[in-house]
């Protein structure tokens, strides 16, 4: 059987540049940092990442130049630790090389629906550029030994340090030899996507149509338990029904609070918080109206089947153009919404992503928003480096 990872090697971002070359995710940027970022020579997203629209030649001679500045570190067979630090939230993880095959025969469990324009997309990108440098995640299940020893490998001065532009930490440390293999060693049964589907399709589909035999591609690993959760809030635009009404269709089989804009947030599981233009409630939906099965059960389900659809008829909510999906980053994140109504689930759990990927389910749309992520740039590779 092969083994699902191995050392990787390629760049790491220096010290000295790491926050020029990695980009955070763009939900969490101003569109002044986003400018900024789109300016910088040495942004990997903005020079070879997909919106750039490099060709093979121009993203070889930005890795070339980057390597030749300082801004790039050689990785050779190494398992990278990494860590990333915001505000109250700390995660630690490492960065190794995924095998596609194992990929293929299900060892690497996902939870989303494939769309294969969205794959085909992504592998034009990779064909054309041939360069890694967005690496999906995977969870594992919590283990011991595995958490210890790459806690162990974090002791010690990082190798790069640096702290990106939106707030966020990041400390790498590049662990060759031995230890690097018994890392990798340790990850011997399944893990589980949290961010980077359709990469690892796209992967998947290049090294297929060039008929690479052991192809691999750079992923980062966390144990589930490092991983913060949080929900996408369902926000409508062009609503046609007035607040009363609203209010009464909700009231007609939930339990409907109102409450003052702080105290909006969800508490727990089959609890929703609304905002219905200018007032705030939680929604709480009765125990006899929750169905015994656990996927059935899921909070953005049971959003869906019992709000959505009855009360503000959007019943196929990937493809209704009142409907848009935005990450709870931040209370700041939520006040700012521009929408008629927003509707935000309690977050759901690792253990509830798991157990549909397990079942080869898929979740409903924008079930969650992971944390950490890899942010663009943090690990590069040219394609053809296996």
């Amino acid at each position: 059987m092969t083994g699902l990872l191995r050392p990787f090697s390629g760049y790491m971002p220096s010290s000295d540049f790491g926050a020029r070359v990695v980009g955070p995710p763009t939900a969490t940027l101003t569109e002044e940092q986003r400018e900024e970022a789109r300016l910088d020579r040495f942004s990997f997203r903005h020079s070879a990442g997909r919106g750039a629209r490099s060709s093979r030649e121009a993203a070889l001679d930005w890795l070339a130049s980057c390597r030749d500045d300082g801004a790039l570190l050689s990785v050779d067979d190494a398992v990278i630790v990494y860590r990333q630090r915001k505000d109250d939230f700390v995660a630690t993880g490492f960065v190794a090389d995924l095998s596609l095959e194992a990929y293929l025969t299900g060892r690497v469990k996902r939870h989303e629906k494939i769309l294969a324009k969205t794959s085909r997309k992504m592998a034009r990108y990779m064909r054309t550029t041939r360069v890694y440098g967005n690496p999906p995640v995977t969870a594992s299940r919590p283990d011991h030994d595995l958490k210890a020893l790459v806690a162990g490998h974090a002791k010690h001065q990082p190798d790069a340090a640096f702290t990106t532009v939106d707030g966020t930490v990041h400390e790498l440390w590049a662990v060759a030899g031995d230890p690097a293999h018994e890392l990798c060693g340790l990850v011997d049964t399944s893990l589980y996507i949290t961010d980077g589907h359709h990469r690892l399709a796209a992967a998947s589909l290049v090294a297929s149509k060039e008929n690479r035999t052991g192809a691999r591609i750079p992923v980062g690993v966390f144990s589930a338990d490092e991983l913060k959760l949080r929900s996408f809030a369902r926000c409508i635009t062009g609503l046609a029904l007035d607040t009363d009404t609203v209010i009464s269709a909700l009231k007609a089989d939930n339990e409907v609070t109102e409450v003052e804009s702080d105290e909006v947030r969800p508490r727990a599981r089959y609890e929703f918080g609304i905002r219905i233009r200018d007032r705030y409630f939680r929604l709480r939906i009765p125990g006899e109206r929750i169905p015994d099965d656990h996927y059935a059960s899921l909070n953005t389900g049971l959003l869906r089947e019992l709000i959505l659809g009855p009360v503000f008829g959007i019943d196929e909510p990937g493809k209704d153009k009142r409907l848009r999906f935005v990450p709870d980053l931040s209370d700041a994140s939520l006040a700012n919404i521009d929408a008629d109504v927003w509707l935000l689930p309690y977050p759901l759990t690792a253990e509830d992503v798991m157990a549909v990927a397990d079942s080869d389910g898929t979740m409903p749309p924008k079930s969650t928003w992971f944390a950490p992520k890899v942010p663009s740039g943090l690990v590069i590779r040219p394609l053809d480096h296996n």
